[in-house]
């Protein structure tokens, strides 16, 4: 089971991210953009594994209080094969703070977790060239800031169906 760690979005702020998305891809020669439904904010990427109750255990163990997630303006990671774009969150330090127990008690159960810096983002697309005319001030200044109450954090398994890529909740960390 292919699993990661995420902040689930509610439909308003999809919505928002939906469109920006949609104003990326009209600006974009080619892209593979995020469907709203893949919408999220992962905290932890596991991979392929078979250890669910371990995960489940990782999860259980973090301890922190209902937040709000604060996103706004945009960014990009760049790529060879074309960037990843995304809308940032802020570095609230409850979500930076859940990100790091995550981290340490995954590790503690034998999971190879990514030692990088956490970039908290929301992915709006992938693999996307740009045309020569995109403004990526106007872009990025044309994004709302959004405010969202986390009060859980969720397991995602990640799968292929119908051709597509689904993102499932299969378990919730109550907050």
């Amino acid at each position: 089971m292919r699993l990661f760690i995420a902040v689930t979005l509610e439909r308003e702020i999809k919505d928002k991210l939906c469109a920006m998305a949609k104003s990326l891809a009209e600006s974009s020669l080619t892209g593979s953009f995020t469907r709203r439904e893949n919408m999220h904010l992962t905290l932890s990427f596991i991979g392929e594994t078979s250890r669910l109750s371990a995960v489940k255990a990782a999860l259980d163990s973090i301890k922190a209080q209902p937040f709000s997630l604060m996103i706004g303006g945009a960014g990009r990671f760049r790529r060879n094969d074309g960037d990843i774009w995304w809308a940032g969150a802020r570095l609230d330090p409850t979500l930076v703070d859940i990100q790091r127990q995550l981290t340490a008690a995954l590790r503690e159960r034998g999971f190879g977790v990514e030692d990088k810096e956490f970039t908290p983002h929301l992915t709006l697309g992938r693999r996307i060239h740009l045309r020569p005319d995109f403004d990526r001030a106007a872009f990025t200044a044309s994004i709302p800031v959004m405010e969202m109450p986390v009060r859980k954090i969720s397991l995602m398994k990640s799968e292929f169906a119908g051709g597509r890529l689904v993102y499932t909740e299969i378990y919730a960390k109550n907050l």
